[in-house]
């Protein structure tokens, strides 16, 4: 069987919050809106003056943290005490799934307001779950993307330059897990045909404009090609892993990041900074040394983590990666199907071999002169 799971309407362009056509289907309904403190002061002015005009009463209850099982409950509940029809959730990745998830638990339609372009999570039929401490639990698939998805450029352009970085580096890695799981080319069946392509045209994008658009925003101007890393990273890698198909798929840059937020260490880092370090270490694994460096490379010009001290580690590298290699799950009977051999003592070399390729590609960085 293959599924395909998309939202009903997907905006990317400024000012498409406060604008009506999108909001038309849900005037005079009641709404919960879920977001953290700094995205409500994002999205407050343009959401009240939509909800005025459209005649939506709402609740807002403040989110902080991230998603775990216990808070989807408690917004639950919440929600159906309040009597709402639709759940806005707006904020970064872990307040769009927990919104997802109490649509999904209640059967209503989400409306996705991303205020930072750092994950696919406005657009995929998929939560990530996490303990209250911040470490990965697992991750649940749903029924349904959201039935909106509103990427206002205006807000995401004001985003803090971190989270447009961790976005590109998220969603980078989809061609490489796709890669991985094809054979090298054998697409398999026609998921595995949409998900090589699509991951490879966000690649595409990525790797030719994604560094000027950073530039830019560095300089707080708008390139014009940030709606197309937008898109890549919203609509893009949100329909790559909103396809489902029968087989079993590797993931390992993320499966990476999995392990590495069951440290402390990296309490303070980006999902994105995680998986950019996976990626290398994942590239590693596969032996391609050469497309390795030149990620870290590219990651270094985007301020991206490309070393374990970077992720805040201290201490020996062949221990500390035997430590984060015991915590990588990896299901056997996916890795026997690679063309690469996976075994625990192999992931350990592959991230050390990641943190030297990492540490050479910033010595190199700094002996390059700054760009005029």
């Amino acid at each position: 069987m293959i599924e395909i799971k998309t939202p009903a309407q997907y905006w990317n362009r400024a000012g498409a919050l406060g604008e009506a056509a999108p909001w038309a289907p849900y005037a005079g309904k009641n709404a919960v809106v879920i977001a953290g403190h700094t995205a409500w002061r994002s999205v407050s002015e343009g959401l009240l003056g939509r909800f005025y005009d459209d005649g939506i009463a709402f609740a807002y209850y403040p989110f902080e943290g991230r998603c775990t099982a216990q808070k989807i409950d408690v917004y639950a509940d919440k929600t159906t005490a309040f009597g709402a029809e639709f759940v806005v959730g707006a904020g970064g990745g872990s307040a769009l799934d927990l919104s997802k998830a109490v649509g999904q638990r209640l059967g209503l339609p989400v409306v996705t307001i991303p205020t930072v372009p750092a994950t696919c999570a406005a657009w995929s039929a998929l939560i990530v779950l996490y303990d209250d401490a911040g470490r990965f639990v697992g991750r649940r698939p749903l029924t349904r993307s959201p039935a909106l998805v509103l990427a206002d450029a205006d807000l995401l352009a004001a985003a803090p330059l971190r989270y447009l970085s961790a976005g590109i580096a998220d969603s980078v890695v989809l061609w490489y897990a796709s890669r991985i799981n094809v054979s090298y080319g054998k697409y398999g069946r026609i998921d595995g045909h949409i998900g090589w392509h699509t991951s490879l045209l966000a690649l595409e994008i990525l790797k030719r404009e994604a560094v000027a658009v950073y530039r830019e925003a560095q300089k707080d101007k708008t390139h014009p090609a940030f709606p197309d890393v937008i898109d890549a990273i919203f609509l893009l890698a949100g329909l790559v892993g909103s396809i489902g198909g029968n087989g079993k798929r590797a993931a390992f840059a993320h499966a990476i990041h999995d392990a590495l937020t069951w440290f402390p260490e990296t309490k303070g880092t980006l999902h994105g900074e995680k998986v950019a370090f996976g990626l290398i270490a994942q590239l590693a694994l596969e032996g391609q040394f050469e497309e390795a460096a030149f990620w870290a490379g590219f990651y270094l010009q985007l301020e991206l983590p490309v070393t374990l001290a970077e992720l805040g580690f201290i201490g020996a590298t062949s221990d500390l990666a035997a430590r984060i290699a015991a915590n990588v799950p990896f299901d056997a009977d996916t890795a026997e199907g690679l063309a690469f051999p996976v075994s625990e003592r192999l992931l350990a070399e592959a991230i050390v071999q990641a943190d030297i390729i990492g540490r050479r590609a910033a010595r190199l960085a700094s002996s390059v002169p700054p760009a005029i």
